[in-house]
This record gives C-alpha cells, structure tokens and sequence, in this order.
C-alpha cells in the first residue's frame, strides 16, 4: 500500500513539472505569450528554465522507478554546469551566449529588460542545488544523502519565499535581492518538485518530523499546517487593512502579534486535549495489557499448580499401583503353591475359589485406582460412607494364601466405630499396605498374629493394627520410618514405599500416624481419621 502510494504521488508530481515545461517551450515555440507565463500579467518562464525543468521531471521519474542510472548522472551534472553557469554570469557580469542560444527573447528585448532569455539567479541557483541533491542522495554516503536532504530543504525555502512574494504583493520576496525576477510558476514547480523529491529519503531532515509515527511527529503533522494557514491569513488582513489605511501602522502590527497570541493558544489547546486523550488511550492499553499479563500470570501459576498436582498424582498412582499390587501377586504365588503341594481335591476346589476372589479383587482394585486416585485437593471432595469390616473382608481374601502358607491368626474388630467417610481407595490402600507390612515381617519363631480394630476418640476415628512380628528400632530408625525407599529388613521384598505412601495418603485426606514397636515383640500403628465422628 505504502508502495502505491508512493508511486503514485511521485508519477504526479512527474507529470505536473514534465507537462508544465512542455507547455512554456510551446509558448516559446509557438510565441504564445499566456503558456509562457500561465497566468496572464506575471513574469515569463525562460525558455531555458523550462528545458531544465524538463529534464528534472525526467530524471525524477527514473529515480522513483529505481532506475536511475549514468544517463540520469550525467543529465544531473548538465543540471549542475548549467545552473553554475547561468548564475555565476549574474556574478561576474560576463555573458556565455547561452542565454538566447535556442530563441531570442524579443519581449525582454523589446521592453527593455537586461539580460533577455536569461533565467533569473535564484532560478539558476536552484537548478545547482536541485542537481547537487539528486547526486548526493544517490550516492551510498550517508553524509552526503543528508546534505541532499537539506539541499531540497533550502530549495523548498527559497521558493516558498518567492510564493510568500506573490501572494502578499511584495516583489522583494520574489527578487530576492536580485535583479531579475523568479517567475510565479517557475517558484510553484521548485516547491513542488523539491518537497516531493525530499520524500524518497522521508525519514530524513524536516520531512522526518512530519512523516514519522511518534507522539511529536502526529503534533508536528496536525500543528503546522494550521499554524502556516493561519499565520498567513492574518498576515494578508494585515497587509490589506495597513494599505488601504484602515489603522495605522503600529496598531497594525500589535493587532497581528495579539492575534497570532490567540490563535496559537487556540491551536495549542486543541492539540494539548487531543494529546490527553491519545495519552488516556495509551493509559487505557498499558493497564489492559498489565491486567493481561496478571491474567497470564495466574494462568501459568494455576496451570503449574495443576501441572504439579497431576505429575503428584501421577506418581502416587505409579506407587499405589506398583506396591499395593505386590502383595496380591505375592498371595496370588503362595496359593499356586498350596494348590501344587495339595493332594485333597476337595481343598484344591477351596484353594481354586480363593485364588478366584484374589484375582477378582485385583481388578477390582485395579478399575478403582483407574477411577479414583487423584490428587489431594480431589481426594478431599471424593469422600464417601466405608464400613470397615467390608474393606477388612477385601484386604484378606486379597491375602489369604499368605495366610495360609503363614498360618497367620488376622482379626478384626470395629464394633466400636464401623463406618468412615473417605476415600475408599486411601482407606484400602492403608489396610492393605499396614496387612501386608504385618505377614511380610513376620517373626519366624511364632505364629503371626494380626489384630484391626477401630474406636471414637472425641470428634475422630482411630484406626489401630498391630502385630507379633519382628518390630523397628524407633530408636534407631524412627526419624525415617515413613521416608521413601527406606528399609529396616532384610526381606527380599522390601521396598520401602508402603509406609510412605500410608503416611502421605492419611495426611492427604486429614489425619495423622503413629507407631509403637519394640524388636521381636512386635508393632503398634494407630491411625487418627480426623472430623469422622458421626451426628448424633
């Protein structure tokens, strides 16, 4: 789009300074006194000017096309002899005979006028300059694309110097102090071409204020025109009321500064309010984007929070599923070998219906963990009614071929507090894992004997298993007894995860574990079930 644009405004102003100059050369042709001067009554273009602008417009054309090229090098240093020398015979006084080398001017001649066919100086000026800018933003020198630029900005100056002459009917603006006049369309084209040439280095010198995309370039680009019409307005008042005697001189002059005063703080405060409310948009979207960034923000936290409960719960189900699986397994292989040993096929269909029930609630206790193992703040909510005694029956059948093979005496009594609300999975993995601890750490030299009972303390339950095995040395192992991966045995099976997940799954759900052992006596765990004390 920016590229359209650009091709466009330049194609036109191409147009306008080629089409221009064609017209004054067939004035000049033709002797067509209105296409030399376009507006009847006001100096003539030379013919010379005209050629010049001519190739201007050309060499401007291939530039913003991208062609420029030793062809247009070498038209922009004619440019540049030729504007040299056309001035410096006004300097010197001498005269080359380029003034009049293609068409005498007969009206300079005929009304007098020094120097006929020749262009004024500050035309010729323009022409070095205008050439001298065309090489320098050309060249790959960043030093001299910027003297380029201000080249056409002096360009634009002096012409719009000689416009100010015109329109306010001032002939020393337009002479500029020097003999011969600059033509009315000779200024506008200069002016036009200079301001539309300095837009292909656009981010650079004083068009960079006005094309720019800061808060100062949109002040700069909204300010000044009004400014430069309004100023200009006043000053045609001023000059009309001053000849024409309407006030005198001084009042004049103290009416133009009051009134400009005025004006400039009219402007000045439409641009401040217009600025206040670009600066509470920019407020607006700096607190959008900080409440967005909070937003983020607790997304992420959240999302990590979550992130981290999920991989904590992924890793409780990979323990739960390895250590509680174990010793089902385990039974599983102890009834396969009382059934190979068994001769009675009567106890072979009894030992077969056990094996069943174990391997049932395998996938019983399987499809639960499935379901129902979650992470702490999820457990909390999935609390449901428990009886004791069905988790007990569970755990055992699940057991009973190391039972069997032990010859283990396991009891139960939880007359006193039968029911739980909590977590079923927890409640039996807890059961399970204190069982399985008990046969596993049997006392060889006895009969294991394991004893469940359950009682109200106040507002809670407690839970207490104990056993005849080989006990722990608290002493020596009690500050990581519940650790992960810490053993006090030397059993084949052991593992070290059992008691950690116990601890870790009592304190998820509320509640609290502790143990009484002594070495070859056995161990005491009592388990606390905090707020499980039913209404009344």
């Amino acid at each position: 789009m920016t590229i359209n644009y650009k091709f466009s405004s330049h194609t036109s102003v191409s147009i306008f300074i080629i089409l221009l100059a064609i017209t004054v050369i067939a004035g000049w042709l033709f002797d067509v006194s209105v296409l030399r001067t376009i507006i009847p009554g006001f100096i003539s273009m030379k013919i010379n000017t005209a050629i010049c602008f001519l190739l201007s417009g050309a060499i401007f054309t291939c530039l913003t096309m991208g062609r420029w090229n030793t062809v247009c090098r070498f038209i922009s240093f004619f440019l540049l002899v030729f504007g040299i020398a056309t001035f410096s015979q006004n300097i010197f006084g001498y005269n080359l005979g380029i003034d009049q080398l293609l068409i005498t001017d007969y009206d300079a001649i005929k009304n007098g006028l020094p120097y006929p066919g020749r262009p004024s100086p500050t035309t010729a000026f323009c022409f070095s300059l205008y050439s001298c800018a065309l090489l320098c933003i050309t060249s790959p020198n960043s030093h001299l694309k910027k003297i380029g630029q201000y080249s056409l900005h002096l360009i634009t100056l002096i012409s719009f110097i000689a416009l100010l002459g015109y329109l306010f009917s001032v002939a020393a603006f337009y002479k500029l102090a020097f003999l011969t006049d600059i033509a009315f369309h000779t200024a506008f084209a200069f002016f036009v071409l200079s301001v539309a040439s300095s837009f292909i280095q656009k981010n650079k010198g004083i068009t960079g204020i006005f094309t720019g995309t800061k808060i100062g370039n949109l002040v700069a680009r909204k300010l000044f025109p009004k400014m430069a019409i309004t100023i200009l307005l006043l000053t045609l008042l001023e000059l009309f009321i001053l000849r024409h005697h309407m006030i005198s001189e001084d009042f004049g002059i103290a009416l133009f500064g009051t009134s400009f005063i005025i004006v400039t703080l009219f402007f000045i405060a439409s641009t401040s309010r217009q600025l206040n409310r670009i600066d509470i948009k920019r407020i607006q979207a700096e607190n959008k984007i900080i409440k967005t960034n909070k937003n983020l923000e607790k997304i992420v936290i959240d999302r990590t929070i979550y992130l981290t409960n999920q991989n904590k719960q992924l890793e409780d189900f990979a323990h739960i599923i390895s250590h509680n699986l174990r010793g089902p397994v385990s039974n599983l292989n102890s009834l396969l070998n009382i059934y190979k040993e068994e001769k009675d096929l009567e106890v072979k269909n009894d030992l077969m219906e056990m094996f069943e029930k174990t391997v049932n609630n395998i996938g019983s206790t399987l499809n639960e963990l499935l379901e129902v193992v979650s992470i702490k703040h999820e457990s909390k909510r999935n609390r449901e009614e428990i009886i004791f005694e069905t988790v007990f029956s569970k755990i055992k059948e699940t057991f009973q071929g190391d039972i069997l093979r032990l010859k283990a005496d396991v009891t139960g009594d939880f007359s006193q507090a039968p029911v739980i609300e909590y977590s079923s999975t927890y409640l039996e993995s807890i059961m399970q894992n204190l069982l399985s601890n008990s046969l596993k750490y049997h006392n060889p030299d006895q009969k294991p004997t394991i004893h469940f009972a359950t009682k109200y303390i106040n507002e809670n339950i407690e839970l207490t298993v104990s056993d005849n095995g080989l006990g722990i040395d608290l002493s020596k192992n009690g500050s990581r007894l519940f650790g992960l991966h810490k053993t006090f045995h030397e059993h084949p099976d052991a593992k070290g995860v059992g008691l950690f997940l116990t601890k870790t799954q009592v304190e998820t759900m509320g509640g609290e574990i502790t143990v009484t052992s002594e070495v070859n006596k056995g161990t005491t765990f009592k388990i606390i079930f905090y707020n499980n004390r039913p209404a009344d």
